[in-house]
């Protein structure tokens, strides 16, 4: 897969991954890289901290938080649901899922019921470092 296709690809985030990216201050590869992100409400609202690097990076790329579709409430409900699955993972689970796009995930709960769903995850420093998947097909 080449550059110009990866940057077709898109990718939902959880909470905690976006954490993690600020923690390790490479919110500008987010930056660099908006137009490939994902995020649900719950997990934009989770993250938005005053005058924190994300609440920056959402006020300057609005366009990367998506509402769900009703039929996507739906979804959400059930997996906000499964035991161990808090709000922001079961959004971007939800997303993931219903969107055939890839999930970054940190949580191992959280990753294992993805991939039991066939969802594709990667860690946050696979995002980073141009992890390369094949699309969904």
């Amino acid at each position: 897969m080449d550059y110009a296709t990866r940057q077709l690809s898109q990718y939902v985030f959880d909470s905690s991954s976006l954490i993690f990216i600020e923690r390790s201050k490479d919110v500008i590869q987010l930056r660099r890289r908006h137009s490939e992100v994902v995020l649900p409400e719950q997990v934009a609202e989770e993250v938005r901290q005053p005058g924190s690097p994300l609440e920056t990076f959402l006020d300057h790329y609005p366009s990367v938080v998506t509402p769900f579709t009703s039929s996507e409430e739906d979804l959400y409900l059930q997996i906000r649901g499964q035991a161990g699955i808090h709000d922001g993972e079961a959004a971007a689970i939800t997303l993931a899922l219903s969107r055939s796009i890839l999930l970054v995930i940190e949580d191992k709960m959280g990753r294992s019921k993805a991939e039991n769903h066939g969802i594709r995850c990667l860690s946050w420093q696979e995002f980073l470092h141009g992890a390369l998947f094949l699309p969904f097909v």
